[in-house]
């Protein structure tokens, strides 16, 4: 997974535009030239075959992507995470282009439960 390419050309593969149809009605305030139309339950899988990489860096700190779709593997690589500074760290610069509820929703790292105290901080600087 060298590009941003490779990448964006699996999620056209698993491409439905009857979904990428249904999303655009969900988040009229996208452009619907920027939906794939990759359900959830693949984008979720393809997240955590491709989290593993070394090269998975590569894609994170490639914003603003181009689609929805890419935003929403941004989210779900993010919330797999593991290590609490690092997705910290990734939620800092991610949270700029979360432009939507859904990509919003999808977006919830794991690691963050075990750190409540800690992310409190981070949340008031969100905020503010």
């Amino acid at each position: 997974m060298s590009s941003i390419q490779e990448i964006r050309d699996a999620l056209f593969a698993m491409r439905d535009p009857a979904y990428g149809e249904f999303q655009v009605k969900l988040i009229p305030n996208k452009d619907p030239e920027t939906f794939i139309g990759v359900r959830t339950p693949q984008l979720r899988a393809y997240a955590k075959e491709i989290a593993v990489r070394e090269d998975i860096s590569v894609f994170l700190q490639e914003l603003p992507h181009q689609y929805f779709d890419e935003n929403q593997l941004h989210a779900f690589i993010i919330s797999g995470m593991k290590d609490y500074e690092k997705t910290l760290q990734q939620v800092d610069r991610f949270l700029p282009y979360v432009d939507n509820w859904a990509t919003c929703d999808q977006m919830s790292p794991k690691v963050f439960k075990k750190h409540r105290q800690e992310l409190i901080i981070a949340i008031k600087r969100w905020i503010a």
